[in-house]
């Protein structure tokens, strides 16, 4: 893990946020932590050489580009968990799989212990084209038998904001609420170029001050149109933003967790964006209940600790005026990778 000073730190919220698509994007984010242009590429270069990045490149929203995803849940027996949870690894749409439960450091009785309830343990995100989706899902279905699979898509977004600031991971801070992420919007059809495009910023991109100069030569445009095809593609909320991602149990993040509650449809919209509002909630999402899973409001939480992730779990909900929920934390990680499109 790296050490950080004050405008290292900055710098790297400015990453995470995402680039500017201008001819010396580096130099941008320099300009607004009083860093040269050089320190920011060395920065960024850093994180990867180390592991506490995992990529740089660009976030797409899937549906946009004919994509289907949902959040899978499963309840596996305990001396099947490994075995099952490393067969979902393999598969090439699952993006994200881990065990959720509660770790033994933690007390029983703790708000969001589990108590005597027997939740799904094994949790993985399926990504597939809209086409495919369903005979993917039910392949999966097949072979993970006789567990059953829960399929739990999001109904509505409250936000998609995962950005650790290590400046702020131990203080209560807060943000305007925001509007709901549109669900709605239109799936677009890509011509050759596009998907050139699409397959070379979904990867890792080559740190450099010209960033987006070779890449433009590469794909046989110039670098002005290659940047104005991706500033209308964010303006359009096709690409979410073109950045650093990193590894947050490598920076110091080691305690995710996945917060529930089930929450009266009537009210749903705004309890959403109240939680939505804290700036320690990287998620938030509206999605199905199950007979299994009994909640409607999913979000998505990292400290350094158990005891710190349980407690901004029991502070959010008093703060938030939620009904007693139930806090899934992550035990083990089976996959965590970026969607492949195309």
């Amino acid at each position: 893990m790296i050490n950080w000073n004050t405008k290292e730190a900055a710098a790297l919220v400015a990453l995470q946020r995402g680039i500017q698509y201008v001819a010396r994007p580096f130099a941008a984010i320099g300009k607004t932590c009083g860093m040269e242009e050089s320190e920011i590429v060395a920065l960024a270069q850093r994180l990867l050489e180390s592991g506490d990045a995992r990529r740089f490149g660009s976030v797409f929203d899937a549906r946009r580009l004919g994509y289907r995803s949902a959040l899978c849940a499963m309840q596996v027996p305990r001396d099947q968990l490994a075995r099952i949870g490393a067969q979902v690894a393999t598969v090439p749409g699952i993006t994200h799989a881990y065990e959720r439960g509660w770790p033994s450091e933690l007390p029983s009785d703790s708000p969001g212990a589990p108590g005597t309830c027997q939740w799904p343990n094994l949790w993985f995100t399926l990504v597939d084209h809209a086409d495919q989706f369903n005979e993917t899902l039910a392949a999966l279905r097949t072979a993970c038998a006789p567990y059953a699979i829960d399929e739990l898509p999001a109904l509505r977004r409250f936000k998609i904001d995962v950005v650790f600031d290590l400046r702020t991971r131990d203080r209560d801070e807060r943000v305007e609420p925001r509007a709901p992420i549109k669900d709605a919007a239109e799936q677009i059809t890509l011509n050759t170029l596009q998907k050139a495009i699409v397959a070379h910023f979904q990867g890792t991109l080559p740190l450099r001050p010209d960033l987006f100069a070779p890449l433009a030569a590469d794909l046989g445009i110039t670098e002005a149109a290659l940047l104005a095809q991706l500033q209308q593609w964010q303006d359009h909320g096709i690409i979410r933003r073109t950045a650093i991602l990193l590894r947050h149990r490598e920076i110091g993040f080691k305690a995710n967790g996945m917060c529930c509650w089930n929450v009266a449809p009537e009210t749903i919209l705004e309890t959403g964006r109240r939680v939505a509002a804290f700036s320690e909630v990287t998620h938030c999402y509206e999605r199905p209940l199950t007979d299994r899973f009994p909640f409607r409001l999913y979000a998505m939480i990292h400290t350094p600790t158990w005891e710190g992730t349980q407690a901004l779990y029991a502070h959010i909900t008093r703060e938030a005026d939620l009904p007693p929920g139930q806090l899934l934390l992550s035990l083990t990680e089976y996959k965590k990778t970026s969607m492949v499109f195309f």
